[in-house]
């Protein structure tokens, strides 16, 4: 799935998140990778995750100096990296408070190895939040199994 347009990178993610609420962990984790491979598909997932876990939350309502914490589905033996789980963090505070400067230079970071891992945090974060508070989202649900069912034809 090497050079995907911005559509299905956003449904990419929607399938990564519904995997998780599957609890699909390993499916979730090779859709993550395929779209941490390009730095347009990186925006989408931070953006598309943003939007779930920041929803309610106008951008630039927030007091810069705000840190929005993630919490995220995991497995046993499967924590993310703490930094990881930081970046994901501050890229969610710098959206919140829009502070484009700082989105910059947090979105120059997933370019790194790390960046699978901060993707695959925000993945997970969008994942808990819809558990945890709207049950599993329909679209997430039929993104999932549309995109998996491609990937075992």
């Amino acid at each position: 799935m090497s050079g995907i347009d911005d559509a299905q990178a956003r449904g990419l993610t929607l399938a990564a998140v519904g995997a998780l609420n599957r609890r699909d962990h390993v499916w979730a984790g090779e859709a993550v990778q395929i779209l941490a491979s390009d730095e347009r598909s990186r925006t989408v997932v931070v953006d598309t995750c943003a939007s779930i876990l920041l929803r309610g939350v106008p951008r630039g309502s927030l007091d810069p100096s705000t840190k929005i914490p993630v919490a995220f589905l995991s497995r046993p033996g499967d924590e993310a990296p703490a930094h990881a789980v930081e970046v994901a963090s501050d890229v969610l505070s710098a959206l919140a408070c829009d502070d484009q400067r700082r989105v910059a230079s947090v979105l120059r970071l997933l370019a790194d190895e790390e960046g699978f891992d901060v993707l695959l945090v925000l993945v997970r974060a969008a994942a808990a939040w819809i558990d945890a508070y709207v049950g599993i989202d329909g679209d997430t649900v039929d993104a999932y199994y549309a995109i998996s069912k491609e990937a075992e034809a």
